[in-house]
């Protein structure tokens, strides 16, 4: 470390006006360190006071060091961040500003004097009726929970052959399984929670190199990435950068680096990130800040910006690389190509579309002055109400009324009013304008529910008349359906891209999940049907297709739900071979087994095996005898297992089953006469 900065050894903060103030116990003199303050001093009030300081720092370290910071990546790489960073400060205060507004609507941070979180407490005074209704966050979350119901997932072969068919199953297995190691759903979720909220989010691609698999992770704050778009359609990344916190010790315990407070005004001061060791002292501290929700802790307000830096280095026409920088403040701390990866890793998710716009509408955007105006109105209403019930009004009138009014005038509870010789006291009728106040709150809840499309029923307030009608509820399901038709799609399409994405980093990694992947991502999504009633409805419709030959049993398992057609099917045919479970089904495929020899007919290999299976489930040993149904094993039952007066066929050993079969219109019937019991072992 140089010398001019060695550590700061005691450091003491006051809170000043939002800002952390720093005292520390010495300074350097060093006319480098000097300069690279004064020429800091100007950043640090603006959003990029971090970055740039960090890039200062940066420039000056490799000075001193000798080398010049224009031929080293580390610094204009960080420079390069800078630039890049300050082009979007612009862009990214506007959706800071927007943000603030959904988290105040989605969960206040303010309280009222007589308790209650409330979302627009501008308009609460002393003494007065104030309503804050914070019903709002339905909007957000009931339509996320709605689309964030799993769908019917099926992974394509790219051809009818069966060895794709099989390779298909075995790449549909490992996505399933990825899904349930990683909480995919519960993240899909979160996805739609944040997407609802703020209109877009994003999800990252990442590789898991503890559990050796792809991981994905939800941008919870998208004002932190910053996004530069490559064309004009918003379907192009060239680079992000994505912003986060670190807080001292956790840089010493993740890259082995300290921190120090460096003053770039007065009382205002910047981290500086060494390359000491864990003995170095932790210490940095710089302007306070307040997210939404909650104010930041003295610690938190120590933490050190962190930049995730993904950008495409061109290679030649039409090819590119991608490579990752990591920026702890001032100090790289990896800068690496990722040849796993085709394209940059942040994936987008928009809420809805919007025309020239690579972002989506907020649940919330359209809605936020019906919810003010209501709170408004039951405020108004609550302070007519609070000005009846709030005392009874008299006036004194008489030709000797005082201009004082004594107490024995005043009406007490059991008590006589005595209000002098002439005079009355008379009730004072306070104004009551005429309002139909719940007509109007009626009128705000239609324009809400027409706003975000949510009905009666999504919201609880349902009436009895539709809670108990099939067909309405139905209906008002089926009609919100095709009101988050787009978000389900592009939802949808979002699932995609990053299973694409994670296969490929996958294969990278992995040969032998390439081996099973083999290039093929494709996978087919069917929105789910969000009442029970549509299930059983769907499920009727599959059995009624498969019955007709119009579908597969397999394309049937697809429609409902069923994860594995294949090893379903399999557990299907042992059940249809087990004549404990199904015996009319063991004797009809023995009987057709029979009637395929007697008619020279050689049927398929599976249909063979199957049928001899169920002769010797009925043919079992008896009890104390040594099982020999294998296909290999060719000894012959004891003869108790047939009747004495019963002929063996073709000239069959004695104990063979005799099959008598009958063929006419309605197919092939039979019987099997043996003496074993058929649910027997």
């Amino acid at each position: 470390m140089p010398h001019y900065l060695e550590p700061l050894t005691r450091f003491r903060g006051t809170r000043a006006a939002g800002r952390m103030v720093g005292l520390p116990a010495q300074v350097t003199n060093d006319p480098d360190v000097i300069r690279m303050v004064r020429e800091a001093k100007g950043f640090a009030k603006n959003d990029s006071s971090m970055v740039t300081a960090a890039a200062q720092f940066a420039r000056a370290d490799l000075k001193a060091a000798g080398l010049d910071p224009d031929q080293e990546v580390e610094y204009w790489l960080i420079d390069e961040i800078r630039r890049k960073k300050s082009m979007l400060e612009g862009e990214q205060a506007r959706l800071r500003s927007l943000f603030e507004r959904m988290d105040n609507l989605y969960y206040p941070d303010a309280i009222q004097a007589n308790g209650g979180a409330d979302h627009w407490p501008d308009g609460a005074t002393p003494g007065r009726v104030h309503v804050s209704v914070n019903n709002i966050p339905v909007y957000v979350d009931v339509p996320a929970s709605l689309q964030a119901v799993p769908p019917v997932e099926n992974y394509i072969a790219p051809s009818s052959e069966p060895d794709d068919r099989d390779a298909a199953a075995r790449a549909e297995r490992l996505y399933f399984q990825w899904k349930d190691e990683d909480e995919f759903e519960l993240k899909v979720h979160k996805a739609c929670v944040v997407k609802g909220l703020y209109g877009f989010t994003y999800g990252k691609v990442m590789w898991d190199a503890q559990e050796k698999r792809p991981t994905i992770s939800i941008i919870e704050a998208p004002e932190n990435l910053y996004v530069g778009w490559g064309n004009s359609d918003y379907s192009r990344i060239d680079w992000t950068i994505y912003c986060y916190g670190l807080s001292p010790a956790a840089i010493v315990e993740d890259y082995g680096f300290g921190v120090v407070p460096i003053e770039v005004g007065r009382g205002v001061y910047l981290p500086y990130v060494t390359t000491g060791d864990h003995s170095d002292p932790i210490g940095s501290v710089y302007g306070g800040r307040v997210e939404y929700g909650r104010s930041k802790s003295f610690y938190e307000q120590m933490q050190v910006e962190v930049y995730d830096y993904w950008y495409r280095r061109p290679v030649g026409k039409g090819k590119s690389q991608i490579w990752n920088a990591i920026y702890v403040g001032n100090r790289i701390v990896s800068n690496t190509k990722h040849p796993e990866y085709d394209d940059i890793p942040y994936i987008p998710l928009a809420n809805t579309f919007l025309p020239k716009s690579p972002y989506g509408r907020s649940e919330l955007y359209d809605l936020e002055q019906l919810f003010r105006e209501k709170d408004e109105r039951l405020t108004n209403a609550g302070q007519m109400i609070q000005s009846v019930v709030g005392g009874q009004m008299w006036q004194l009138v008489g030709a000797e009324a005082p201009d004082e009014v004594p107490e024995n005038a005043l009406p007490k509870p059991n008590g006589v009013a005595t209000p002098g010789a002439g005079n009355e006291l008379r009730a004072i009728q306070p104004f009551m304008p005429q309002f139909a106040i719940e007509d109007y709150i009626k009128r705000l809840d239609q324009e809400l529910e027409t706003g975000s499309g949510m009905n009666e029923l999504l919201l609880g307030r349902a009436p009895a008349t539709i809670l108990g009608s099939s067909k309405a509820i139905a209906a008002l399901v089926a009609n919100y359906e095709s009101r988050i038709r787009m978000k389900r799609d592009l939802l949808y399409a979002w699932r995609k891209r990053v299973w694409k994405m994670a296969a490929k980093v996958w294969e990278a990694k992995d040969k032998d999940v390439r081996s099973i992947i083999d290039g093929q991502y494709r996978i087919e999504i069917k929105a789910p049907e969000l009442t029970p009633r549509d299930e059983l409805e769907n499920a009727q419709k599959a059995i009624n297709l498969v019955q007709n030959r119009i579908w597969s049993a397999k394309r049937a398992m697809d429609a409902t739900g069923v994860e594995d057609p294949e090893d379903e099917t399999s557990l299907v045919r042992e059940e249809q071979t087990d004549p404990a479970m199904n015996p009319q089904a063991v004797l009809q495929q023995a009987t057709l087994l029979g009637t395929f020899q007697q008619l020279g007919i050689t049927p398929q290999q599976g249909t063979v095996n199957q049928a001899q299976n169920a002769v010797r489930q009925l043919q079992r040993p008896a009890g104390g005898t040594s099982s020999l149904n294998a296909p290999e094993n060719k000894a012959n039952p004891p003869g108790e297992a047939l009747p004495s007066n019963a002929q063996a066929p073709n000239g069959a050993p004695a104990g063979s089953a005799v099959l008598q079969t009958l063929v006419n219109g309605e197919g092939a019937q039979g019987r099997v006469l043996t003496q074993t019991p058929l649910g027997g072992g």
